[in-house]
């Protein structure tokens, strides 16, 4: 299901102007409703003031969202720095290896090779 706010300016407006939308959504939505219509920060302004009656209160909330969401996205990392699922994976799987390797050795009862839990911690592994 679409959010109100993606289709709709006017659900989106008032949205960004009641804080109701995080910064992904305020970046989404501006993108949609501005951006591909060749249009900027001044238009949301214009459409805020002269198209609604939420107010200059309203107005200032808007604006200051849209602006710390916009400055959000320029200083978030680039898509070529964040890590792979496999990436992930492997963090992950030698986090659970340690743990695995403090629960034996803090565990008298699972310390002994011969125990199972032991031997199935080798063969532990997350795909």
């Amino acid at each position: 299901m679409v959010k109100a706010w993606m289709g709709d300016k006017g659900t989106w407006l008032f949205d960004l102007a009641h804080n109701d939308l995080d910064s992904d959504a305020i970046v989404k939505g501006f993108l949609k409703h501005y951006v591909l219509q060749d249009q900027g920060i001044g238009n949301v302004q214009q459409d805020l003031h002269f198209h609604t009656l939420y107010g200059d209160a309203y107005l200032e909330i808007a604006m200051s969202n849209l602006k710390q969401a916009l400055m959000k996205e320029v200083d978030a990392p680039s898509r070529t720095e964040m890590l792979t699922l496999k990436e992930v994976n492997k963090i992950t799987q030698s986090v659970i290896d340690r743990y695995e390797t403090i629960q034996i050795r803090h565990n008298p009862e699972i310390c002994n090779m011969d125990n199972p839990s032991v031997k199935n911690i080798k063969n532990l592994s997350i795909e």
